[in-house]
């Protein structure tokens, strides 16, 4: 199974190596410190099938919208994530973004900001995830560079 995933996974690097547009989009998004192959065209293949997408619309789609969940006056819940969105991206966006707040200044700051405030880790990785794909969607949209601070 493992030499399979990485026999597609090479396939669509070389498809993306390939294809000019891709190889760029592809290399601009391997400029934010944390993302690597996966996420990157991960990253790609989001934003390519839904072209045309908001910030709502494209954390929507990666499940990272947050939901406040409440019923009248006699149920309140916390916030959480609606998880509608395809499980796979938040499954291959959650490792690289635990390394971008260590490695991404930016990334770092805003993660450390969060738990100053006294916010629970997990909830602090999840931010910091919606973060980084709304940082890569602008990067896509506006065909820009990282500028790391």
């Amino acid at each position: 199974a493992k030499k399979l995933e990485d026999k597609i996974f090479n396939d669509i690097l070389e498809y993306v190596s390939r294809n000019q547009n891709l190889k760029e989009d592809y290399q601009r998004l391997l400029t934010i410190s944390g993302v690597g192959d996966k996420m990157a065209i991960a990253l790609l293949t989001l934003f390519k099938t839904y072209q045309g997408t908001n910030r709502a619309q494209i954390t929507a789609l990666a499940g990272l919208d947050p939901v406040k969940r409440e019923s009248g006056t006699s149920v309140k819940g916390k916030v959480k994530i609606s998880k509608n969105g395809k499980g796979i991206y938040r499954k291959i966006f959650y490792l690289p973004t635990i390394c971008a707040t260590v490695h991404n200044q930016k990334i770092r700051v805003f993660y450390q900001r969060l738990l100053a405030h006294h916010k629970i880790k997990k909830l602090a990785v999840i931010a910091s995830m919606r973060k980084i794909l709304l940082i890569a969607h602008a990067m896509y949209r506006d065909k820009t560079e990282y500028v790391a601070v």
